[in-house]
């Protein structure tokens, strides 16, 4: 009977436990506060976006050359002679103005040709200073002989006069005659001697200019046993010691103009008709070390290389001549040459971070087939992929676009396809890593307030690489 009543007891025990278990759980119930409801719309995750925007924008091509001084001279020497003398110091990469001897040849034997010219010169001056007075003296005594000659026809003609009226004798007129003839000889062997001076002197006068020309090849020979740098420029070279011997056209120096440097750029041919002379040109090495140099189109080649398929445009770099600045650009450097044409295209212009490869996510609104966003969100869209042909990028601020953004990718409108970005459509520009096709989100543009724990800074780094191969920012 003791075992009955044991058992009674246990089971009362126990339900009363469960009675205050169920009493404890229902009062715990009722005393906890209600969870609140998140909305909808705070579940979606919030992302900036841009419109994609068309803009006129400037075409731009790469092309590679290798710089070459637009006024560089190989100095030779003129004469043979020997190098008597360099300055002290002359050696490459000395700066030089122009007019300043870089090497002096023995000027001695083209000294004693010039006092030899000069004399010469003097002597063929002095004869016709000598023809000049043997002129005057041979007028004065021809004007006196043809006096005498009138005197002396006169006097015949009295002596005939006389003759007739039997008041003078035959030998009066003869000797009157002979005086006459006498006379017009002499005044006749005068003429003849006033009439060679004008052959005398040119004859003198070509002799003169002769010498005189000799006079100046010698002078001009003396000048240029001094070899003189032909314009301001660096020495490259120099190719003449003292007590060497140079003959006319062996170069002793080189100079090279560093002022003017002049790249000639090889481009795709379809360039040729867009870029024109003054379009701007960026030339800069690539490598560890880089350097750039503004620059602008002088010139384009008239033809195309059919071959290469490409045309050749001439960059000109314009600088100060410092043969010791790190910063030149120097012939023989290879340089790539990004040139851009003041002709510009319309393209599209989104943010170059929000590009992966040739991929941009878009936002668009709900399709046809799509459920609708749930109630409570005003800027829900759908996350969809749209392919990108990318020109290329460029540097600058469109405030109309993003005021923050200063890298953007330069998009064909015009390519082909249902899903390549349009101009007005919504690119996303942050949660880039974590969004995909299909996904809903809540858009910001730019200007509304996109504070959310899941949105992005506007800094964030975007997926991918460039289609050159370079790492995006």
């Amino acid at each position: 009977m003791w075992t009955w009543i044991s058992r009674v007891v246990r089971s009362l025990i126990g339900v009363i436990a469960i009675v205050i278990a169920f009493a404890l759980f229902f009062y715990l119930a009722s005393a906890r506060e209600a969870p609140k409801q998140r909305s909808v719309a705070e579940r979606l995750p919030v992302v900036r976006a841009v419109r994609a925007a068309s803009k006129p924008v400037a075409q731009r091509w790469t092309g590679y050359g290798t710089a070459r001084s637009m006024n560089a001279s190989d100095v030779a020497a003129e004469l043979g002679a020997r190098v008597i003398g360099r300055p002290e110091g002359l050696e490459a990469g000395s700066s030089v103005a122009a007019g300043d001897v870089l090497v002096r040849l023995d000027p001695m034997d083209f000294e004693q040709r010039l006092r030899s010219a000069e004399r010469m010169a003097e002597s063929f001056e002095a004869q016709l200073s000598g023809l000049e007075i043997e002129e005057a003296r041979l007028e004065e005594q021809a004007a006196l002989l043809g006096e005498e000659l009138e005197v002396a026809r006169r006097e015949f003609v009295r002596a005939e006069d006389a003759l007739k009226r039997g008041a003078g004798n035959e030998s009066q007129v003869d000797a009157r005659l002979q005086a006459v003839k006498a006379a017009g000889r002499l005044l006749a062997s005068v003429s003849s001697q006033l009439e060679v001076i004008p052959s005398r002197r040119a004859a003198l006068e070509a002799s003169l200019d002769s010498a005189r020309a000799d006079q100046r090849v010698a002078e001009e020979n003396v000048a240029r046993a001094t070899v003189r740098a032909p314009f301001d420029g660096v020495v490259q070279s120099v190719g003449a010691e003292v007590g060497e011997w140079v003959r006319a056209g062996d170069v002793v120096a080189r100079v090279v103009d560093l002022s003017r440097i002049e790249v000639p750029i090889r481009l795709p041919q379809n360039a040729g008709a867009a870029i024109g002379v003054g379009d701007t040109i960026r030339l800069r090495t690539e490598g560890s070390v880089s350097q750039s140099w503004p620059a602008t189109v002088s010139r384009v080649a008239p033809e195309a290389d059919s071959e290469t398929r490409s045309v050749t445009v001439y960059a000109e770099v314009r600088q100060r001549a410092d043969g010791g600045s790190a910063e030149l650009l120097r012939p023989g450097q290879f340089v790539m040459g990004e040139v851009e044409s003041s002709a510009a295209l319309e393209a599209l212009l989104v943010p170059r971070r929000s590009v992966n490869v040739d991929m941009v996510l878009v936002a668009s609104l709900p399709g046809e087939g799509t459920p609708e966003p749930p109630a409570g969100t005003t800027r829900a869209m759908i996350v969809r992929e749209a392919t990108a042909d990318v020109r290329r990028y460029l540097e600058g601020a469109h405030a109309d676009i993003e005021p923050n953004e200063t890298q953007w990718a330069v998009i064909d409108p015009a390519a082909p396809g249902e899903l390549a970005v349009r101009a007005g459509d919504v690119v996303i520009i942050s949660n880039l890593e974590s969004l995909k096709p299909g996904d809903m989100i809540d858009v910001r543009l730019p200007g509304e307030d996109a504070e959310s724990p899941a949105a992005e800074p506007a800094a964030a780094t975007a997926r991918g690489t460039d289609t050159d191969g370079e790492a995006r920012p």
